[in-house]
């Protein structure tokens, strides 16, 4: 029983020379054509053989008679793909060419030339449409924010593949036009061409392609398993402060809830809220006897480093431009930035430590140092 052998292609199929001489090196390997796909070419294993390989571009396909025609020269139709016709013929045959006329076979690129000018249109208006319809809504005033979110990828992993096909198409047709050009002028396709490089780029890029695709649909699921794994979480488990911490009495009627999300850009994220009320000093009136309390954390930490400060930055543009305190930045060589407002009735900390971001929004009598100190024993600073 034969077996089959599938192998990325070196390039479209419209560059004969490259692929042609490929077909032949598969067939002295003993590979031979057997069909063609959009990214493979499938091979049937075999006795090394020399083999000549034509390709063929007909408008139509061809009836029994022409391929019976095309056998008495000696070429067998093995494989094709929409208006491309592959034949093979054993060079011990010397089958003559099918195109003897570089200028007659310049006429049938046109063809090649028309069908690409049209794709290329389609996909740079299809791209041009869809990058200022995705950047426009996405990035906005705050790029990390955006970027540390699981649809950030999946935006990427969806421009990607545009802008390779994009180029591809301007590179195709600007390819088929040179071809197309230096056959009108009797130059004739060179069926030797080198194809090794091309190929090894062809394999890196779908290869990349394949890995970027199978990762857009397996991220969102690993997002799920992730976040029922920690959502169930207490404060305590978590890597911030927590309201007990904060404030040194009882906390009364206390409720909280964690919401924890994944990425690739950020694997630990947590937006954290917690609500009580603190024992207070009985007025005349009978009221301070019970105080609010409450903290509102977002914790981030970034497989990157180096996006930390954008992070924080897009965190001050949010939780801070309605804020009527003036924000300070305070010097603090345990951490890498950090900054602080206090008003009447809330306390504002964004912070950076290593790969860690930290917003805190608190509410309560306890002093912003404190917290900041709270913050350094809770990291070893």
């Amino acid at each position: 029983m034969s077996k089959s052998v599938k192998k990325f292609m070196p390039g479209d199929l419209w560059d004969f020379g490259k692929n042609e001489s490929w077909f032949s090196d598969m067939a002295l390997k003993g590979l031979h054509l057997q069909s063609i796909g959009s990214w493979f070419a499938v091979f049937e294993k075999g006795q090394p053989q020399k083999t000549k390989y034509r390709i063929e571009v007909l408008e139509e396909s061809p009836s029994q008679e022409q391929l019976e025609l095309y056998r008495e020269w000696g070429w067998d139709l093995v494989a094709n793909k929409q208006m491309f016709y592959v034949f093979s013929s054993p060079e011990e045959l010397n089958a003559p060419e099918l195109q003897t006329d570089p200028m007659e076979q310049g006429f049938t690129f046109k063809m090649i030339d028309r069908q690409l000018k049209k794709n290329m249109i389609a996909i740079s208006l299809l791209f041009l449409s869809f990058l200022l319809s995705q950047f426009h809504l996405s990035f906005q005033d705050e790029p990390y924010l955006f970027l540390i979110k699981q649809r950030a990828f999946t935006l990427v992993a969806i421009v990607v593949p545009y802008i390779y096909i994009f180029i591809e198409s301007i590179r195709g047709y600007l390819a088929v036009k040179k071809t197309r050009d230096s056959l009108l002028m009797g130059i004739p396709i060179n069926h030797k061409r080198k194809w090794k490089l091309s190929y090894i780029i062809s394999v890196i890029i779908h290869v990349y392609l394949i890995v970027l695709i199978a990762l857009l649909f397996i991220t969102p699921f690993y997002a799920v398993m992730r976040r029922e794994t920690y959502t169930y979480k207490t404060v305590e488990d978590t890597p911030v402060i927590s309201i007990y911490d904060i404030e040194k009495g009882p906390v009364y009627d206390y409720s909280h809830s964690i919401d924890y999300d994944w990425s690739l850009v950020s694997p630990v994220q947590y937006i954290i809220y917690e609500d009580g009320y603190i024992e207070g000093q009985m007025q005349g009136d009978f009221s301070g006897a019970y105080f609010k309390t409450s903290i509102q954390t977002r914790y981030y930490e970034l497989a990157l480093r180096g996006i930390s400060e954008g992070l924080l930055n897009d965190l001050i543009h949010r939780y801070y431009r309605h804020y009527e305190e003036k924000l300070i930045e305070i010097e603090n060589e345990r951490f890498d930035r950090l900054y602080a407002a206090s008003g009447e009735g809330n306390k504002l900390i964004f912070a950076s430590i290593d790969n860690k971001v930290i917003y805190i929004k608190y509410s309560g009598k306890a002093d912003l140092d404190y917290i900041i100190s709270l913050i350094e024993k809770k990291y070893n600073l």
